[in-house]
């Protein structure tokens, strides 16, 4: 029997992070002993495998890697940990995506550099055919690839009935949204998961586009009983984007999260984890 597919479309990325193992004051202008990571990233990549590691449904990602050591790392990756690499391009002459964070030695990010320009290169007719191909029974993309690609998405998925879903993956990425009529147009993208900050950055954008705030129908924000003072706070934040996306599942890291859409405010607490327990933070808000 014919299963539709989970459709991820975003970022795959090589992490790299190097802790030094004494001071950062010693770190400046030489090398320094320390220890040296590399592990699977991307925020799309980190989606489809925490999809897939909850089971009962085929993942599959579409993506971009060079032609060079950092994509070969990656594909192997990807495929020893069960992943599908089928939609995965190979990209001849350009430089798979790495972020580099250099750690002090008590984990804090001391600096870091994020080469992601291969991303903004996908291509959006690509895209389209395998939207058409796979047939998806839902799709989720990340603000990785171009305001373009997110057009096309939008599109596409609209005329075939499929439900879309927003990762924002940071502030700048985030106000992609807006660039195309397409992507604004209420229900073409059906859920949206920003943090509080990508959440703030949405709403003034609507602020201050007139276009998009005569759109806004204002709405009477419920009381959140037993709920943080974080998710009072963005809660009418939430109900101003849901003019535009319809299902708002807003991540207030360790005050848990928000549901909200025009009917319907749910918040959620927070899992309970000792400090312990917790190994990194990265990649915790791709889902």
């Amino acid at each position: 029997m014919f299963h539709r597919p989970l459709l991820v479309v975003g970022g795959v990325a090589l992490d790299i992070t190097a802790t030094v193992a004494h001071s950062k004051a010693s770190i400046l202008h030489t090398s320094t002993p320390g220890r040296v990571k590399q592990t699977l990233g991307g925020v799309g990549r980190n989606v489809a495998e925490a999809a897939l590691r909850t089971g009962g449904t085929r993942v599959k990602l579409v993506s971009v890697v060079g032609d060079d050591l950092a994509g070969k790392s990656i594909l192997e990756g990807m495929k020893q940990i069960g992943m599908d690499t089928e939609h995965i391009e190979i990209m001849k002459g350009q430089s798979t995506a790495v972020y580099n964070a250099l750690h002090s030695n008590d984990g804090q990010l001391v600096a870091a550099v994020a080469d992601m320009d291969i991303l903004e290169k996908m291509n959006a007719s690509r895209i389209v055919s395998v939207i058409q191909n796979e047939q998806p029974n839902f799709l989720c993309f990340d603000g990785n690839v171009s305001s373009d690609v997110m057009k096309e998405i939008a599109q596409t998925c609209h005329s075939l009935s499929i439900p879309v879903f927003f990762e924002p993956t940071s502030v700048p990425k985030s106000l992609k949204l807006f660039k195309h009529f397409e992507t604004t147009q209420p229900k073409s993208i059906k859920y949206i998961s920003p943090n509080q900050f990508e959440l703030e950055a949405l709403c003034e954008r609507i602020h201050s586009d007139p276009l998009l705030y005569k759109q806004i129908k204002p709405i009477n924000p419920p009381s959140l009983n037993n709920a943080p003072r974080l998710a009072q706070n963005v809660l009418p934040q939430a109900l101003c984007l849901s003019n535009y996306v319809p299902n708002i599942i807003t991540k207030l890291g360790q005050d848990g999260c928000l549901f909200v859409n025009q009917s319907v405010v749910k918040y959620f607490p927070p899992e309970i984890i000792l400090p312990y327990e917790i190994k990194s933070v990265t990649g915790a808000g791709d889902w």
